[in-house]
């Protein structure tokens, strides 16, 4: 009683609410260390002439110093399969895992990157456009400069197991007539929309089982544009993960939902391998 009496009235308040502040505190550090850090880098093309590197095109050799400082940093590269299965069944994961990924399929990624990731014994994964595929694969033609894998390249890659492949939708990947990517018209139902989009991602999942006997576990959001339904439509569809374009840490816990929308860093040309990745990986 004497000891309260000599207090002022916030010392007081402090007392009172301390124990409860604290225990919140250590709640939410229990909570936290139940979860990892995930940083997911995010490629497009590779070509050899530096004069052609930009936002999203770098060189071969760009690539190597970055995969080789990755790993000199101490992390491992995970694949969307290993991911998933630390999440729906409490598989286990490297203390520093980080995903590689290769947006639209460009053949100069089966030519340049699948050389450098089994030399450095790494992953990736390259999400495919269905469409582009098919294109290339019936004209047969593989051109490092502006070409897309096939489906005998996807075929030979899938064998070395260091590229995992994903669904990157069939023929979403442009922004013409309204839709930007796969994202909803303007005056366009939720009813319309969920058939478009559906039918489009089934279509290529639906070959990648024909022509590979495999089926992608993971959708990736074509210039980022996402729609708001667009997580529910694709867990119907059996998706258990989608790759978006927004940059960023991801924290994964084992809650499914968390394996959705992971943020990714895209890889631009203009600054060093040290600068890029030196917020990413601290």
């Amino acid at each position: 009683f004497h000891l309260i009496f000599l207090l002022n009235y916030q010392e007081f308040l402090i007392l009172l609410i301390l124990p409860t502040t604290l225990l919140l505190y250590c709640n939410a550090s229990i909570e936290k260390e139940e979860g990892i850090r995930l940083p997911i880098i995010m490629y497009h093309s590779l070509l050899k002439e530096k004069s052609r590197s930009g936002k999203y095109t770098i060189t071969p050799d760009t690539l190597k110093q970055d995969l080789e400082y990755i790993k000199s940093n101490g992390y491992t590269t995970i694949n969307m399969e290993e991911l998933i299965n630390y999440v729906y069944n409490d598989g286990t994961l490297p203390e520093k895992p980080i995903i590689i990924t290769f947006d639209d399929g460009y053949y100069n990624n089966f030519g340049y990157a699948i050389p450098i990731l089994k030399e450095l014994n790494m992953k990736a994964i390259i999400s495919i456009v269905g469409e582009y595929t098919d294109t290339y694969s019936e004209s047969g033609e593989a051109n490092l400069n502006y070409g897309y894998i096939r489906w005998e390249d996807i075929k030979n890659a899938m064998q070395e197991e260091t590229i995992e492949f994903q669904n990157h939708t069939y023929a979403l990947h442009c922004n013409t007539k309204g839709r930007n990517g796969a994202s909803k018209k303007k005056g366009e139902s939720i009813e319309q929309y969920k058939k478009i989009f559906s039918t489009d991602l089934m279509r290529l999942q639906n070959e990648f089982k024909e022509y590979t006997d495999y089926v992608p576990s993971t959708f990736t959001y074509p210039f980022g544009s996402v729609e708001k339904c667009s997580t529910d439509i694709i867990k119907e569809l059996g998706f258990k993960a989608s790759l978006s374009c927004s940059s960023g840490i991801n924290f994964i816990t084992k809650n499914e939902d968390s394996l959705f929308l992971l943020k990714r860093n895209n890889r631009p040309a203009n600054i060093t391998t040290e600068n890029f990745f030196k917020k990413i990986l601290q």
